[in-house]
């Protein structure tokens, strides 16, 4: 590259550095109208002083907004560091100034009407803007919400009552809680998210009608979130908004090039933003019946899917649709864990029988959470006994460690059981061959030494203890505290020495 290509490239990086710092301190002006748009509609128009003195604040912040921007629109842009010296004069001679009104005007509101959420929220918002302005070339600053302000996923809107369901994505939190904000009193709910691949992941899973996209995100641009939903054929239909604080035009127009149906800029006043949300969802709604019926087969298929993988392991599944039949498998490596209701014969002798079968059903169904978060498979439960397993997927290098902590909050869950029913639990660890049994019947299961001494190992247990063989405590190492029992007789296994795990110490 010759020297007059560098000089001609130079300001065109400034310009786009500009333009990232503009857009970061309109975001933050943003928050402040916002939180004021939504107080004017809450204000009844009976306090018209109130609502000419929130007016006042609304206009002049709009005015200050605009005169900042050119501001800094007349900044030097020979250097990076001229442009920074002009703009940080220009915040401290103009801007700051004007912030400090705004929050002796808006304390002057609340003298009017009380401690408001959405007050505490416009006052977060100017401290937050003048944090910016002192440091404007610091790390972005993020206050948190007051803690009534906080963000709901969906709001409380019944699936009759609401018009539709809207993915947000903005990195701003108090961006989200506004725009939610303006959704709720349309009717439709919203699912918000801070980063890219979380909303992408969300479009996978759920059905969305309409998304409101920014564009200057970490991590994943808005642009290129846009980019990636339409190449998915499966949500490449669903209508988007551009809802940015930038004011770059090119950059707007690759948007649209690239398949957004509008934009709208912050700060944004929320009568268009709710007549953009409301003519794309009506456009919308036309696609949608076309699409109902496919979309009720692929429910379907779906449901099906999910019940039979409540049955079998996933990779079971795949190899039973692909070839018809399932070969065992030996696992050289595994941790089975069994846990049993202490005295439940007792228990049945007693209670009525619909009160067992409830207690079991809700003690057995929080197991099977707990299992699965810690990356065990449940097996099977037999009678009043539950089965599950780690590394049947796969070499798990620290299956004693996730079994042992399953097993301790499965003793912690029944300690908070309303049935008041103990457990014991055992652990051991081993080779064991899986396999599918039945023709009309599928049943999964695991079979060997090692099933057998896990088995007898939890029953010479402590009621609320977790009991595990010596090879087993061994290989948890020093993450584990515990204690021996000494040599126990197991049945059909002789005398072994067993351990009580106690506690197994966070990973540093």
């Amino acid at each position: 590259m010759n020297p007059a290509s560098e000089k001609k490239a130079a300001p065109i990086s400034m310009e786009k550095f500009r333009s990232n710092f503009r857009h970061d301190l309109r975001s933050s002006f943003s928050v402040l109208i916002g939180f004021g748009e939504v107080l004017r509609e809450d204000l009844s128009s009976d306090n018209n002083t109130v609502l000419s003195q929130l007016d006042l604040i609304l206009s002049d912040a709009r005015s200050l907004l605009d005169d900042t921007m050119a501001m800094i629109n007349h900044c030097s842009l020979g250097s990076l560091s001229a442009f920074k010296s002009d703009v940080k004069a220009g915040l401290r001679k103009q801007t700051i100034p004007e912030l400090r009104k705004f929050n002796e005007r808006i304390t002057s509101l609340e003298d009017s009407l009380g401690k408001l959420e959405v007050l505490t929220g416009m006052l977060e918002a100017i401290r937050q803007l003048l944090l910016r302005c002192n440091s404007p070339f610091e790390q972005k600053i993020d206050l948190p919400l007051p803690s009534k302000l906080s963000i709901n996923a969906t709001s409380e809107l019944s699936v009759a009552e609401r018009r539709g369901h809207v993915l947000v994505l903005d990195d701003e939190p108090h961006n989200l809680h506004l725009i939610s904000t303006f959704l709720g009193r349309l009717n439709l709910t919203a699912a918000t998210f801070t980063n890219g691949a979380d909303a992408l992941q969300a479009l996978e899973n759920e059905k969305f009608d309409l998304i409101l996209l920014d564009l200057h995100m970490p991590q994943m641009s808005g642009l290129e979130v846009l980019k990636e939903i339409k190449k998915n054929p499966r949500i490449d239909s669903i209508p988007i908004l551009v809802v940015t604080a930038s004011d770059d035009a090119d950059e707007l127009a690759e948007c649209i090039e690239a398949g957004a149906i509008d934009s709208l800029t912050k700060p944004f006043q929320s009568a268009f933003l709710k007549a953009r949300v409301l003519t794309s969802l009506t456009l919308q709604e036309a696609k949608k019946r076309e699409q109902e019926y496919a979309e009720e087969l692929r429910f379907q298929k779906n449901r099906i899917e999910e019940l039979l993988a409540v049955i079998l392991p996933r990779d079971i599944i795949d190899e039973l649709q692909a070839t018809g039949e399932v070969q065992p498998r030996r696992h050289e490596h595994v941790c089975v864990l069994f846990c049993d209701i202490v005295n439940f014969t007792r228990s049945c002798d007693t209670l009525p029988p619909e009160v067992i079968l409830a207690h079991l059903q809700s003690l057995f169904s929080e197991f099977e959470v707990i299992v699965e978060l810690h990356g065990l498979q449940k097996i099977k439960t037999i009678g009043d006994s539950f089965m599950a397993v780690v590394g049947l997927s796969g070499d798990v290098h620290d299956a004693e460690r996730l079994a042992a902590r399953a097993g301790l909050d499965l003793i912690s869950c029944a300690a908070n059981h309303s049935s008041g029913w103990q457990v014991r639990v055992g652990i051991h660890s081993g080779p064991v061959v899986s396999g599918l049994v039945g023709s009309k019947q599928f049943l999964f299961d695991i079979w060997g030494d090692t099933v057998n001494t896990a088995a007898r190992i939890e029953g010479a247990g402590r009621p609320q203890a977790l009991t595990a063989s010596k090879s087993t405590f061994e290989r948890l190492g020093s993450d584990a505290k515990g204690y021996s029992l000494g040599l126990v007789s197991l049945k059909g296994k002789g005398e072994q020495e067993v351990f009580v795990v106690e506690e197994i110490l966070q990973k540093k």
